[in-house]
């Protein structure tokens, strides 16, 4: 894990042994001194576990303090869409994938306060057949609850 501060243009790498597999195409949510890791590509076993993460972060003075926690309430999911919903810490998970070629028909909220992290089913929407028979696609956030997503043709 590596750290800038780029108030006073440093960095700092820092080894966490709950992250020593290596981990690609995840999402990562953040709240007060709190990083959450959801779901990624894990390179070692080219696999997608159901992991999540809590790396905690105190800037201390001279030298921050992290910690890493493993939680039980992940998902099998990378390179999903997310985008924030309003001024709380809500988002929405659109998309991604759950094996190299099965896509993720589906979406979920997440909710961080100040009790963790809360992840929960979304109806999602009417996918248009497009959509469904593509082998891929991507997308992004486009600001507070929009989503852009690209299908190649």
């Amino acid at each position: 894990v590596f750290l800038f501060d780029l108030e006073f243009g440093c960095s700092s790498a820092h080894i966490l042994p709950e992250l020593s597999h290596g981990q690609s195409f995840h999402l990562a949510l953040a709240r007060a001194d709190c990083v959450y890791f959801l779901g990624g590509h894990l390179l070692s076993s080219d696999s997608r576990p159901p992991r999540l993460f809590c790396l905690h972060v105190e800037l201390l003075q001279g030298s921050p303090l992290i910690s890493c926690e493993s939680l039980n309430t992940g998902m099998s999911i990378s390179s999903a869409i997310i985008t924030r919903t309003g001024p709380t810490h809500r988002y929405i998970i659109l998309g991604g994938y759950k094996l190299d070629s099965q896509k993720r028909l589906e979406c979920s909220t997440v909710t961080l306060d100040e009790k963790g992290i809360h992840i929960d089913h979304l109806e999602p929407p009417t996918w248009i057949p497009d959509i469904i028979h593509s082998r891929t696609w991507f997308g992004g956030s486009a600001g507070e609850g929009s989503i852009l997503l690209g299908v190649p043709t």
